[in-house]
């Protein structure tokens, strides 16, 4: 239960032992009548109070008729202790029933919704902050006065479009429309309203992220009836005949979680990783969820956000079923995982350059992408650093760019999964200073985290503890008076959260003693003492905090339309697949360049191994002449398994980390709009750039000593036909190593499959064993053996003889009889034998890049 405060005077902040007490015993000074402490009763009357919470002070100070000036200087009505306030900071003078707020000059100024203002008339409910952001503190302002209406009554009140039956169509867009939804997640021309003399249809005219009538998205033209509810981003519009209401939720999003539980089975073992949670977080407000390792608390965090959904329970987005109308609300989330979004060889703006044109709609202009992007350099304090390198970054403003990333959409539900993990005290901080001001400026802000530092930064704080167990939800001021923790210390309730609960145990003893008591009755029989998680759950549930915090919120109606959804799944957006796919392969090209090492080593590989090859090959390998004698076959045979052989190396080492080491922009980018197609296809176009210049490279080194034999082409000269197959080799080579970097948790795993699928190529490859019995088919599932079949028949190498050995001399025999001239039926000089194993390397190239997309898609089901 919590501990009424004394009143304290507000220029020492000594108590005081009476609330009307006129003169401070400390100080001596005068006490005005807006300096006290404020009684509840006066709230409730209708006066109006401002809510003071300064580091480690909170009180309550009522507002009169009378001008209250505000700042660190002592003669001020309310002396504010903080160094980073000005001496003379702020006025709040009345305004007819409520009051205004005035910046008279300061430094940090006032902040409100995220943003600098220099006077705001207050709203009840308003939140106006001091912050500073060389130390990541805030003094915070909270104005209530009943007699006034509240700010998210203001903002859920609906804007009305009257619809004029005379006007054969509506049109609904983020610029130039009849009705304008101004937000990045809305396409320039979304939908339209058409009058028909069967009534009103709505059109989507191929908007971006789609348009929802009752949680069902438009595909085909809808005819609307009073009371639809139409859903465009984080814009909700009724139809009402006469009228469009339009309802705006940027700022306004609630999230109510009834009874959200999780099982996981590993190694035939069943474990809840989440019990039983409910919980409801007010918009705009900024959440952490606290607990320590394998507590539930991303677990309990993607619950909420839809991404991996709770086996039982339901969660209520403004009271709509969020699981089945995921797909309207998926445009208004924003997820940071814990590693990186973006890649880190690129500059900071190039890099949120991507990204916007990746997540905003295809129509947004080039204007609008440079402002999207100016705006969330502001938001995240990170516009000097936009020319850096992200690997040039900090650990805090890596993290600041990722979330960067994230607000280019401009997200109502903001999740982030450890978003100061590896940071020290400051930056961490500092990270907690941008995301309250973020959750100031419209969103409903969740986090997880480990640190306990800075939590009083939030609204609410969320413990986990043991298998998934919600032990408090509230306040963080009220979380140590709870769990009785005297040093202030946060970090000291993980102490009391976690361990078996003995009868004997100290945390029982002193503070759980009634709960233990209660579980030994309730379960008499049971042979292994609860956990301390759940009596803390046991003692939470029945404090009047569990009912003020969580079971008032979720007892009350949230404001707005419902939409009533029997939808399970819904089509995915339409995002065209040619623009991802010219967009994702500028990056990718982008990308390769800008990570000069890791190119110039695969550069290099092509003249190193080639000027290697020309140590060893004889200049007449593929033509048997010299000194007017006949060369062996075997001496051809070798220099184009070398040259087959390579040319699957470059394929496979080129592609085997291409996937892997961007799994987790991959994922982030897959759960907004991200299609695999184009994905892979930007991979094999780039890299396939990338094979040319290394065949190139390395068949005209060789062709400076070997020479090719003149007339031996099928189809073509022999040096296009060899080329051809190299490359064909290559990308078959290219695509095998892509399904392996997709099936890779790292790039280390991936590095270490690469020998699986290199050594296969030589013992299958038909010159260094007999290719005979079981090794036959298993020579069918190698690059190397097509390859070989097709260089051999393009150059026609059942025209040299075919001696195993020399002579015992070492020398080459003079001249070949016919008994020598056998014929090997792989290197057939034959046009459907050369077309055949080029359509093998084909048809080997797309079997791997299926089964790369499978496994992409496969991961897409997997949490």
């Amino acid at each position: 239960m919590a501990i009424a405060k004394p009143p304290l005077c507000p220029f020492c902040q000594a108590p005081l032992a009476r609330a009307d007490a006129r003169f401070c015993p400390s100080c001596g000074r005068s006490l005005p009548a807006p300096a006290v402490n404020a009684p509840a009763t006066l709230i409730a009357a209708g006066g109006a109070v401002l809510h003071v919470s300064e580091p480690g002070v909170e009180r309550d100070v009522v507002l009169g008729a009378q001008p209250v000036t505000l700042g660190r200087a002592p003669d001020n009505d309310l002396v504010l202790q903080s160094r980073f306030v000005s001496g003379r900071h702020a006025r709040i003078e009345p305004v007819g029933q409520g009051h205004r707020i005035i910046d008279v000059g300061s430094r940090n100024g006032l902040l409100f919704a995220g943003q600098r203002i220099t006077e705001r008339v207050l709203a009840d409910g308003d939140v106006i902050r001091i912050g500073d952001p060389a130390t990541g503190n805030f003094v915070s302002l909270t104005y209530r006065n009943a007699a006034l209406a509240t700010a998210e009554a203001l903002r859920a009140a609906p804007t009305k479009f009257p619809l004029d039956p005379t006007d054969p169509a509506i049109t609904i867009g983020r610029v130039g429309c009849d009705i304008i939804l101004d937000n990045p997640q809305v396409s320039r021309f979304h939908a339209q309203l058409d009058r028909t003399p069967g009534g009103v249809v709505l059109r989507d005219m191929g908007s971006t992220n789609g348009t929802f009538v009752n949680g069902q998205r438009v595909t085909a033209p809808v005819a609307l009836k009073a009371g639809d509810v139409i859903q465009i981003g984080a814009f909700k519009l009724v139809y009402n005949v006469t009228s469009l209401d339009r309802y705006d939720q940027q700022g306004a999003l609630r999230i109510d979680a009834r009874n959200l539980s999780r099982v996981v089975t590993r190694n035939g073992v069943q474990r809840v990783i989440l019990n039983d949670v409910s919980l409801s977080i007010a918009p705009r407000e900024f959440v952490a969820i606290v607990g320590g390792s394998g507590t539930g608390k991303s677990t309990l965090m993607k619950a909420l956000c839809g991404y991996a959904p709770a086996e039982q329970g339901q969660v209520l987005v403004n009271g709509d079923d969020f699981y089945r109308n995921f797909a309207a609300y998926q445009a208004v989330l924003g997820y940071v995982p814990q590693d990186d979004i973006l890649h880190r060889v690129l500059p900071v703006q190039r890099a949120l350059e991507y990204a916007a044109r990746l997540r905003l709609p295809a129509d947004t202009a080039e204007s609008e992408v440079k402002a999207r992007i100016e705006r969330v350099l502001d938001d995240v304090e990170m516009a000097p650093h936009r020319d850096k390198p992200i690997e040039a970054l900090s650990g805090g403003q890596r993290k600041r760019v990722s979330i960067g990333a994230e607000l280019l959409a401009d997200p109502s539900l903001f999740f982030l999964d450890e978003p100061t993990s590896g940071l020290d005290p400051g930056l961490e901080k500092k990270m907690m200073y941008t995301l309250r001001r973020l959750a100031d400026s419209g969103r409903t802000v969740v986090l997880v985290t480990h640190a306990t530092a800075n939590i009083t930064q939030c609204d609410h704080v969320i413990f986990m503890a043991g298998s998934g167990r919600m032990v408090f939800f509230g306040p963080p001021a009220e979380a140590l008076r709870f769990f009785q923790i005297a040093s202030g210390d946060f970090a000291d309730i993980y102490t009391k959260i976690e361990g078996v609960a003995a009868a004997d145990h100290p945390v029982v003893q002193q503070d759980l003693r009634a709960e233990y008591e209660a579980w030994r009755a309730a379960y008499p029989a049971a042979q292994t003492p609860p956990s301390l998680a759940e009596l803390w759950e046991i003692r939470y549930r029945q404090s009047p905090l569990y009912q003020q915090y969580v079971a008032n919120r979720l007892a009350t109606t949230p404001s707005g339309p419902l939409v009533q959804s029997n939808a399970a799944a819904q089509p995915p957006q339409r995002v065209s697949a040619w623009r991802q796919f010219v967009l994702l392969t500028r990056r990718y090209f982008d990308l390769m360049l800008q990570d000069r090492r890791n190119l110039l080593i695969l550069l290099l590989q092509a003249p190193i191994i080639a000027v290697l090859l020309l140590l060893v090959a004889r200049s007449d390998a593929l033509t048997g002449v010299q000194a007017q004698d006949l060369i062996q076959r075997g001496e051809a045979k070798k220099l184009l398994f070398m040259l087959a052989t390579v040319s699957v190396w470059f394929g496979i080492i080129n592609a085997a980390r291409e996937i892997t080491k961007e799994q987790a922009v991959y994922r982030r980018e897959r759960l907004v709009n991200l299609r695999i197609g184009p994905y892979l296809l930007s991979k094999v176009t780039v890299l396939s750039a990338l094979v040319l210049v290394q065949t190139i490279v390395l068949l005209g080194i060789v062709l400076l000593k070997v020479v090719l034999p003149g007339e031996t082409g099928i189809l073509l000269p022999p040096l296009i036909e060899t080329f051809l197959t190299l490359v064909l080799s290559s990308s078959a080579g290219m695509a095998l190593g892509l399904a392996i970097s997709a099936a890779s948790a790292t790039p280390d795993r991936a590095i270490s499959l690469v020998p699986f699928a290199l050594i296969p190529q030589i013992l299958f490859a038909g010159l260094i064993f007999t290719i005979e019995g079981l090794a036959t088919p298993l020579s069918w599932l190698t690059i190397s053996r097509w390859a070989m079949d097709a260089l051999g028949a393009s150059l026609d190498l059942n025209r040299l003889c075919n001696l195993p050995n020399t002579d015992d001399q070492g020398s080459i025999p003079s001249g070949c009889t016919p008994a020598f001239l056998e014929t090997e039926a792989a290197f057939s000089h034959d046009p459907v034998h050369l077309v055949g194993r080029w359509l093998a390397l084909i048809g080997y190239a797309v079997i791997c890049l299926a089964i790369a997309a499978w496994v992409l898609r496969r991961r897409d089901r997997m949490v």
